[in-house]
């Protein structure tokens, strides 16, 4: 009987050493994921939304061919999807829409919110808004002299970019200038072009410094939030076109950066009056500027000039050359 307990004692505790070994071996439960920390206390279109864009969709929405005809490098391509609900649609993977990123997984919940935040927080413009003659608008006032001025090949084109920053493009400009919205002299942009030290000056010698004008319209874009805003141009006023009211404020803008006094690329300053004359008279002018055959096309990598600013060299030209 004795052995007989013995037995029954030595099976139980063998299947109670079975019954418990793997949770012993287990140990205790693993901590619960960390949550994913998500500041939205200041989401902005170049600091928050656009690194995301970069991340995730430019290798696909960029480029000289974008997928779908979308290019989210450029912002106007951006705020239509925005404002048409698309842009939600397809991050939400909503029914109806695209998913996207496409054959990619989701974007996570803090990237979702994020661009949920600044769609719903950002007041888009209204087709038809006049240009406020007391606003700079990036694209028509200030890309002009950036592109003219520093994005030239070998400083801050998109192949070079020396020193990191590259000034072709809204979203590169506060991606890599340092800017600060609303505080010009806290922006390496602006800082670097007022600075007096020839070694350290942008454009650096043998360029000539900006002009005060141009300067004064980088302070003034920076201290109106250096924002990409855009605007409908008022009909093309033909009425009195003259050196002084309207070519010497174009030739200012998209050509005296690289074709000045002391940078005359391809030997050729249009730094005042007589200057601009001689490539009027016989031709040259018009011929850059319109694209012909056998002529550079000009202002040298970047888009044409518009159907404004041409038409009006056209009739200046044909009026002859009035001062």
């Amino acid at each position: 009987m004795k052995n007989k307990f013995l037995f029954v004692l030595l099976i139980f505790l063998m299947v109670w050493s079975c019954k418990h070994e793997p949770e012993e071996l287990a140990g205790p439960d693993p901590p619960d994921p960390e949550p994913e920390i998500c500041d939205t206390s200041n989401v902005t279109y170049p600091n928050s939304v656009y690194p995301i864009f970069d991340q995730n969709c430019i290798f696909c929405h960029g480029g000289l061919i974008p997928e779908g005809g979308i290019d989210l490098t450029n912002y106007e391509d951006v705020a239509m999807l925005a404002q048409s609900g698309q842009l939600l649609g397809a991050i939400n993977h909503d029914p109806d829409y695209t998913p996207m990123p496409n054959n990619g997984g989701k974007l996570s919940f803090c990237q979702i919110r994020t661009i949920t935040i600044w769609v719903n927080d950002t007041t888009w413009p209204v087709q038809g808004d006049p240009c406020d003659p007391d606003t700079v608008y990036f694209e028509r006032d200030l890309l002009p002299i950036l592109q003219s001025s520093c994005a030239q090949p070998g400083c801050h084109d998109a192949i070079t970019q020396e020193g990191d920053v590259r000034l072709t493009d809204y979203n590169s400009v506060m991606q890599t200038a340092d800017v600060d919205p609303f505080q010009p002299e806290e922006s390496k942009l602006y800082k670097m072009i007022i600075e007096q030290d020839p070694e350290d000056r942008m454009p650096p010698p043998p360029n000539s410094p900006m002009t005060a004008e141009n300067i004064n319209l980088v302070y003034k874009w920076i201290a109106q939030g250096a924002q990409n805003l855009f605007c409908d141009e008022e009909e093309c006023d033909t009425t009195n076109v003259t050196y002084t009211t309207v070519i010497s404020g174009t030739v200012q803008k998209h050509c005296l950066g690289c074709h000045n006094d002391n940078n005359m690329l391809g030997g050729l300053s249009l730094q005042g009056y007589n200057n601009i004359l001689n490539v009027a008279n016989d031709g040259r002018l018009l011929g850059v500027v319109q694209h012909e055959a056998g002529y550079p096309a000009m202002p040298k990598n970047t888009s044409k000039l518009s159907d404004c600013k041409i038409l009006q060299i056209e009739i200046w030209i044909e009026n002859g050359t009035p001062e």
